[in-house]
């Protein structure tokens, strides 16, 4: 399979500053998108620091066609980035409580490892089907998978508010991260995202965009984080698409 892959990040129109980070290394397969959180710019260190570790380790030996070798470099390189986060939030009075999200893919020739914690998130389309890879690690989505409520839709009537984190990378002193692994087709998109998009904009507006014949993937990914924007764009807003194509095309 090839790849093509386009990576846009933007501050949005109320946030000062751009605490968001998207990176890797689209010839090795490697997607990283962060969402940092924190006083002063912490959240930007904090989420520069994970892509920039993240980059440096995960290339430094590539994993080879083994995925549990590659699964496992993943998850080591993970827990890495959260002991990095914790340190020198210790170390620096003004990065205290510095956080981040992360979602991070491993392309192979046949299939996609992927882990997460937090709230960004990774969609597929695939055949006019737009699906949701990750489950977020948010307060409201935990009430519902312990059955405090039936759906996030009666969590959200009852005030539960949706921007409160279960997971986060600098939280604890080990990071509990969900990693997956599924295959791949020719056709497939794959979309990295921050909850600046997903908060401003519907799962069934993504797909439209990602439907239109008329855009390219960089083109496409401009206006998922454009649409944002006009929707109010009430927080940084990143994504990273990934198109699987045929070798042959």
């Amino acid at each position: 399979m090839k790849l093509d892959v386009a990576m846009r990040t933007d501050k949005g129109m109320v946030r000062e500053q751009n605490e968001d980070a998207v990176g890797g290394d689209p010839e090795a397969g490697l997607m990283i998108l962060a969402d940092g959180m924190g006083g002063a710019n912490a959240g930007e260190v904090a989420s520069g620091l994970a892509v920039d570790m993240l980059v440096s380790q995960l290339l430094t030996g590539q994993p080879d066609s083994d995925d549990r070798i590659a699964s496992q470099a993943l998850l080591d390189a993970m827990q890495g980035v959260n002991q990095a986060i914790l340190e020198l939030s210790q170390q620096v009075p003004e990065y205290q409580g510095m956080g981040t999200t992360l979602v991070v893919g491993v392309f192979h020739e046949e299939s996609l490892i992927h882990a997460h914690v937090g709230d960004s998130r990774l969609y597929r389309l695939r055949s006019g089907v737009f699906e949701q890879l990750t489950t977020d690690h948010t307060l409201i989505q935990e009430m519902v998978n312990i059955g405090d409520f039936a759906s996030i839709e009666q969590a959200l009537m009852a005030g539960v508010p949706t921007n409160v984190l279960s997971r986060a990378f600098g939280s604890e002193h080990e990071v509990d991260v969900d990693l997956s692994e599924t295959p791949i087709e020719a056709g497939d998109h794959y979309l990295f995202c921050s909850d600046g998009l997903t908060g401003m904009v519907t799962d069934d507006e993504m797909q439209s965009i990602l439907e239109n014949q008329k855009l390219d993937l960089m083109q496409k990914a401009d206006e998922l984080v454009d649409f944002a924007c006009r929707m109010g764009g009430m927080d940084n807003i990143s994504v990273i698409l990934v198109c699987v194509m045929a070798k042959n095309n």
